[in-house]
């Protein structure tokens, strides 16, 4: 039985941690070319499940791009580089830290009218909607959270919270043309319709920004509902107080393969299709496979549908995908003219975003279908739970990138895993990458269930490094080099229970020495979030490991998410300067270093260190993974990690004694309160000299998140807008006074 008591330590100065904390940077500039093509964002991590919104993130007139990737959890922000075109974005991670921690779905829209696109997601404990203003300025994305719960009168004054969950995903629009945001969104009371909540601000203060001024209106707006079963129907009529519907008359028939639905989880998106004022409704659908745009013949306060294209658009090529379609209509090339981004939210997670380019006018859109991977094709995506590691695979000396992977194709059978190779064609020194094949190995033949986590290590003794794959059914997978010394890798499957080794599920080994006996130990995160070890008992030339572990709790390290009994561990163990160093990644999205290690396999580590907390996202599964080398021979270890989006993210790591881990002799300011929840204030300890007047914020991997400026002997930071986590406060460098951390609680 695994009992652990767990001690965290916040440590809010860089002098206090028992080995030297890495100073990582996001290495986005290293080139990646597929098949010739060199890509314009390869380390952007991937995308699966896509909601888009358009926002001036910059704050220079030009709309940015903001995704909320609806599998992970995660933001990524794509900023409007101005030169025209689908491409013209460059990937802007620095923004995604200054969003808060959201789950479910995210939307942004201006509610308050004031040129700003505000946000709206799920309460991260709760259903409903919880709504935030932006408050942006200059370098700062500033979200200030205005309603937890944004509520409704359902009659006679009674107000509730509006529906929604982390399924239900409302729309927000102006849907009666006065000028303030009104909510669309399904409801239970009668199936297959959605209710409309419209917002009473306009007419009862004249303007649009008032909050929590939402009526029911009624629960089957446009007089239409979703009908499944063997054939496809809308049915349009009258609907009366207990949910049936009079008058009714059924559009067309279209049989279940190609239009099935599911009456009881839809979403819809509405737009001005037809340029007669109204707003028309695209749907996508739990069970189905295609988009429905429902066409309003009345009017934005009386709206009544009249017709239905149930492969939309039917006109060019319909946006069939594997599973409610999620849409957004902006400006994607930058013409003026909104385009359309058809998204999904439970399959199709390499090729799922299909790009529409709008070949009418804004009033009365075209849509003329572009591609089926927008964004995805500019950057590394494997599908879903990359996995990567570096490994030399041609034997010339240089590290490529081997990357597992699970990708699941159009109509949710089609599921393959494998690993994906990228070949370093770069130098020793500079690195480039070019993909080469996404069935390395021939390992997709085997069928092995993902997410696939590889790794190497010589275990027979004949001088080249053999493979082992962790799986989601917790086993080993062997492949054995059979090509020798300084040959190109050629790998033999060889078994499917390596030495009968079962963690339970998802395997996450790493080969390492790990007691420094001259044999490759293995160290295998799991899904319950304990650490296992498994001491080589056998020879150099023939490696044996026992079927229980030596350690089924190393460093008495657990990543459980709290509430939940997994955590999905992935251990990366490196020699860092004589001394090994633990890190761990887990679903919680957070990345932790530990130290403490040599000569206590049988101890508890030291936790030091968080160096990544939900940047990258969380989900209630397998997330992400954490591995490395020395990819640029400087001889620092460099990491790489494996995200759920499909794609990957390189980290160098800098001299440990510069940038933000350098700490100077003397001590020029001290910060308060420590630990931190909403600002902290700046005191300089010499009176008579204050010289820096411009910080920067860091995260623990380097990533500029902030700069403020203030003149004076003290001065306030605002942290309320920043994830819960360690950060370090940079001077300007220039003044050469030491950096220090601080500690945000939440």
């Amino acid at each position: 039985m695994k009992n652990i008591t767990l001690i965290f330590f916040l440590f809010l100065s860089l002098t206090g941690f028992s080995q030297q904390p890495l100073n990582m940077r996001l290495a986005d500039s290293i080139p990646v070319v597929d098949a010739g093509h060199q890509l314009l964002y390869p380390w952007a991590g991937g995308i699966n499940f896509p909601k888009f919104s358009a926002v001036d993130l910059d704050l220079d007139g030009r709309k940015d791009l903001f995704c909320f990737d609806i599998s992970n959890n995660r933001v990524m922000t794509f900023i409007n580089t101005g030169t025209g075109g689908s491409n013209s974005y460059r990937y802007a991670p620095e923004y995604t830290s200054q969003f808060p921690e959201m789950r479910g779905w995210a939307v942004m829209y201006d509610y308050d009218c004031d040129g700003r696109e505000d946000l709206f997601t799920v309460p991260v404990n709760n259903n409903g909607i919880m709504q935030y203003r932006n408050e942006s300025v200059p370098g700062q994305l500033i979200f200030t959270l205005v309603e937890n719960q944004i509520k409704a009168d359902y009659g006679g004054g009674s107000y509730s919270n509006i529906l929604a969950s982390s399924f239900l995903m409302p729309d927000f629009n102006d849907i009666d043309g006065d000028g303030d945001m009104d909510i669309l969104g399904q409801q239970f009371f009668c199936a297959g319709s959605f209710a409309y909540y419209k917002n009473l601000s306009m007419e009862q203060y004249g303007v649009c920004d008032s909050i929590n001024k939402y009526m029911l209106e009624t629960n089957a707006w446009g007089k239409f509902a979703l009908r499944g079963g063997a054939y496809q129907t809308v049915a349009v009529g009258t609907w009366n107080s207990s949910c049936t519907m009079s008058n009714s008359t059924p559009a067309e028939l279209i049989e279940q393969t190609v239009a099935r639905r599911d009456d009881t989880y839809a979403q819809g998106y509405t737009i001005d299709i037809d340029g007669d004022g109204d707003k028309d409704i695209l749907i996508g659908d739990s069970q189905a496979y295609n988009t429905l745009l429902v066409v309003n013949g009345g009017t934005n306060v009386l709206a009544q549908m009249v017709s239905q294209d149930t492969l939309f658009p039917s006109y060019n090529s319909p946006a069939n995908l594997s599973t409610f379609t999620t849409h957004a209509y902006v400006d994607v090339d930058h013409d003026g003219i909104r385009d359309l981004l058809v998204g999904n939210r439970e399959f199709e997670n390499k090729h799922g975003v299909l790009y529409y380019k709008n070949t009418g006018t804004d009033a009365i859109p075209v849509f003329d279908h572009q591609q089926n991977d927008f964004l995805q094709n500019e950057m590394i995506d494997v599908g879903d739970g990359a996995s990567a590691v570096f490994f030399d695979a041609d034997a010339d000396g240089k590290k490529d990138l081997i990357i597992g992977y699970k990708s699941v194709s159009v109509g949710g059978g089609n599921v393959e895993s494998g690993l994906a190779y990228f070949r370093n064609t770069g130098t020793l020194a500079q690195p480039a990458f070019e993909f080469v094949t996404r069935n390395y190995a021939g390992v997709v033949a085997f069928a092995i269930g993902g997410p696939l986590i590889p790794t190497f290590g010589d275990l027979d003794g004949d001088l080249d490094e053999d493979m082992l794959i962790g799986a989601e059914d917790g086993r080993l997978y062997y492949f054995n080099n059979s090509a020798g010394p300084g040959q190109p890798a050629n790998f033999v499957y060889t078994a499917a229970s390596y030495m009968g080794i079962d963690v339970g599920n998802t395997a996450a080994p790493q080969l390492v020495d790990l007691n420094r006996d001259g044999k490759k130990d293995l160290v295998i995160g799991e899904k319950n979030g304990f650490i296992n070890y498994f001491e080589n008992v056998g020879t150099v030339n023939s490696a044996f490991f026992t079927t229980t572990p030596t350690n089924d709790t190393l460093g008495g390290v657990v990543v459980q998410t709290f509430g939940f009994v997994d955590g999905y561990s992935v251990p990366f163990v490196f020699d860092d300067n004589g001394s090994y160093r633990m890190l761990v990644s887990c679903m919680a999205g957070k990345v932790l270093s530990y130290s403490n290690i040599d000569g206590n396999l049988n101890g508890t580590f030291t936790f030091d260190d968080t160096l990544l907390s939900q940047i990258e996202g969380n989900k209630y599964s397998f997330l992400m993974t954490v591995n490395g080398a020395d990819l640029n021979e400087d001889g620092y270890i460099d990491l790489v990690y494996g995200l759920y989006g499909g794609g990957v993210q390189i980290y160098l790591q800098r001299d440990p004694s510069s940038g933000i881990s350098n700490v100077f002799a003397q001590n020029a300011f001290s910060i308060y309160p420590v630990p931190a929840s909403s600002e902290i204030m700046i005191r300089w300890n010499d009176q008579q000299r204050h010289p820096v007047q411009s910080f920067t914020i860091r995260d623990m991997l380097g990533r500029e998140l902030s700069t403020v400026r203030f003149s004076g002997k003290e001065g306030v930071i605002d942290v309320q807008n920043l994830s819960a986590g360690i950060y370090v406060l940079c001077p300007d460098e220039s003044s050469r006074y030491a950096a220090v951390k601080f500690t945000v609680l939440r």
